[in-house]
């Protein structure tokens, strides 16, 4: 909770030191712009519309969009961007702790060339790979076009609708960029190797048992914590890859709403993804807690 209220104060007190405010997109008459002004509740202290948006938030209110979507509730035009968004931070979510886990098992503990591809490779910055990925496809396919080669693709050269390819390109550099692939492959390489050395995976080798069952058991909690972090990391990452890749989701909407500096759209964002944010964790910890019964130990 105390987490969600100071996402919230955070974006207020940013969207109060920003220049200008949600009437100077609508008018500049001043009469008009004072009545504005006074209904919208702008001209009052930062910390009692902090205070008056908390208090609605709690019931659920988050208010109306102002200038995005003027009169429009704001938890109407949030639901269904935020369904598209978490498609994506779940997909990439999922894609490197499966590539993360899979290039660890290969080459922990052992001089790898993967290793050093993989540093290459996630090393980028997600919106320089994002924007590498859609120039290198567009040149590619426009040449294939100039030579007859094929016909031109319905999502040539990557309109603004969304489309499975948009959507799995922005899976694959949400995954891999800024270095999130290196993290989650450094991690579980760290994970295998000690659960490899640990006393109880030599007991179980030497019964013959099998040794899978006992790894993937034992990754899952530190996986588990990675998934969260990751997931934060994910969804800040949003609103440049929806952004770069013209991706309709809460990201680009949160762009929006700053940049019309619609406040109560930007505040319901900013609460949704501190809550999204803070339910992974929640989940990571009930997950270690369930699997490693040394947790639940006290004194």
């Amino acid at each position: 909770m105390a987490t969600l209220a100071g996402a919230v104060l955070l974006a207020q007190l940013l969207l109060w030191l920003a220049p200008g405010d949600a009437v100077d997109i609508i008018t500049g008459d001043p009469e008009l712009r004072a009545a504005m002004i006074a209904q919208w509740g702008l001209d009052q202290p930062v910390l009692v519309r902090y205070a008056s948006f908390v208090g609605r938030a709690v019931t659920g209110d988050l208010g109306t969009s102002l200038t995005y979507r003027p009169g429009v509730p704001v938890a109407e035009l949030i639901g269904p961007a935020s369904a598209r968004s978490l498609a994506l931070v779940f997909g990439a979510l999922v894609a490197s702790l499966t590539w993360g886990v899979g290039l660890a098992y290969i080459t922990a503990g052992r001089r790898s060339l993967a290793r050093r591809l993989v540093q290459i490779v996630s090393v980028a910055p997600v919106f320089l790979l994002a924007w590498l990925l859609m120039v290198t496809l567009n040149e590619t396919t426009f040449s294939l076009m100039e030579a007859g080669h094929i016909s031109r693709p319905t999502w040539f050269a990557l309109p603004d609708e969304d489309s499975a390819l948009k959507t799995s390109l922005a899976v694959l550099v949400l995954a891999c960029g800024s270095s999130a692939l290196t993290e989650v492959h450094a991690a579980a390489e760290d994970a295998l190797t000690r659960i490899r050395r640990s006393g109880y995976v030599d007991a179980a080798r030497a019964r013959g048992a099998p040794l899978w069952p006992i790894v993937l058991l034992n990754l899952a909690p530190p996986l588990s914590s990675l998934a969260a972090s990751r997931a934060a990391f994910f969804v800040g990452g949003l609103v440049i890859i929806e952004k770069v890749l013209h991706l309709n989701g809460v990201g680009a909407m949160l762009w929006q709403a700053c940049r019309m500096r619609d406040y109560p759209l930007a505040l319901g964002i900013t609460v949704v993804a501190a809550a999204a944010v803070c339910g992974a964790r929640l989940a990571a910890d009930l997950l270690r807690v369930t699997l490693d019964p040394r947790l639940r130990e006290t004194g």
